[in-house]
């Protein structure tokens, strides 16, 4: 049934997942800075899938962004609360 999404999904939840092990590593400033600099790519991404590519393959590369967009933020937020317990 999730046969099409489950690349999607993949992705979204491996870059959580990284992020998070990165949020382990580096300092709050550090993990906030790759954040908001991974998520403007990702805006970036998109606007070229809409402006550039467009069609259904813009709308696949926009819904992978857009998942990758989620893990990145899922996983900061994720790192920085279990961080903040942990202290």
């Amino acid at each position: 049934m999730l046969e099409g999404w489950t690349p999607i999904l993949l992705i979204g939840i491996v870059i959580a997942t990284i992020l998070f092990l990165i949020s382990r590593r580096v300092s709050r400033k550090a993990l906030f800075l790759t954040s908001i600099i991974l998520s403007l790519i990702c805006v970036g991404i998109v606007i070229y899938s809409i402006v550039v590519v467009g069609g259904w393959d813009g709308m696949g590369l926009g819904f992978v962004t857009f998942s990758g967009f989620l893990g990145i933020w899922v996983g900061t937020i994720s790192g920085v609360i279990i961080k903040k317990i942990n202290m």
